[in-house]
């Protein structure tokens, strides 16, 4: 908790501050504390990003309405297979990100430090919590297409200065990488979400059904829903 705490605290100084927090020293224990400072926000990314209300709610239905099968057929599982997936993604955001600070820092005359290059990529690795949290809550159309640009510009933003101040390499290396890492970062993202593109578009309105078509839909709804029930009760939820 003592650790969490600390990490909470520097992550809102460079919220506040990160001039300053990329131009300080940073001193570290070694690289499994570095790790750990990545793993956490990269965990809650990765739940944040995987969570669904409405999934949770059907599968709680589903499970006949026990907290218990809940929480262990469903929940516990999850978190296990989450943790699973998000130390693999640590360890690969910081050889990538970690890597590329490393790379600008030899190429470009800056600071080229192994320690302290996974160091910069853990510090701004707070971002992914929420990227993950914007996946959660579903923005949609337009506004949905203006806050996920607004916080890619800021991830540029901080990548920039992560580059000019902890890197220490000349300003147009730090802007023209930054914007360079961003624009990549964020058309990944926009082409890797088929919803994005959908937030471009302007809906057309509904179709009118035919009473025949009405019919025909909540037969569909019916069927799916016994299917749902001999499910149910295939697995001895007879509740």
């Amino acid at each position: 908790m003592k650790f969490l705490k600390f990490y909470l605290q520097e992550t809102w100084r460079l919220i506040r501050s990160p001039k300053s927090e990329f131009e300080k020293p940073t001193h570290y224990s070694g690289y499994f504390e570095i790790y750990i400072r990545a793993l956490l926000p990269i965990l809650a990314g990765y739940l944040f990003s995987h969570l669904s209300f409405k999934a949770l709610a059907l599968e709680y239905v589903f499970l006949g309405g026990s907290i218990g099968r809940f929480i262990f057929q469903l929940i516990l599982p999850s978190l296990l297979v989450g943790t699973f997936y998000a130390i693999l993604y640590a360890a690969l955001y910081l050889l990538l990100a970690g890597g590329i600070f490393y790379g600008v820092g030899k190429f470009f005359s800056g600071r080229a430090e192994i320690d302290f290059s996974l160091g910069l990529a853990s510090k701004i690795a707070f971002l992914v919590p929420i990227w993950g949290l914007l996946v959660l809550f579903d923005f949609t159309r337009v506004f949905g297409f203006i806050i996920y640009l607004i916080f890619f510009i800021y991830a540029t933003y901080l990548i920039i200065l992560s580059l000019f101040y902890g890197v220490r390499v000349s300003k147009n290396t730090s802007i023209i990488g930054g914007l360079a890492l961003g624009l990549v970062l964020y058309g990944f993202f926009f082409f890797h979400d088929d919803r994005q593109m959908d937030n471009l578009i302007i809906p057309t309105q509904p179709k009118l059904m035919t009473p025949e078509e009405e019919q025909e839909k909540i037969q569909e709804a019916q069927e799916i829903i016994r299917k749902l029930e001999d499910a149910r009760r295939a697995k001895g939820y007879n509740d």
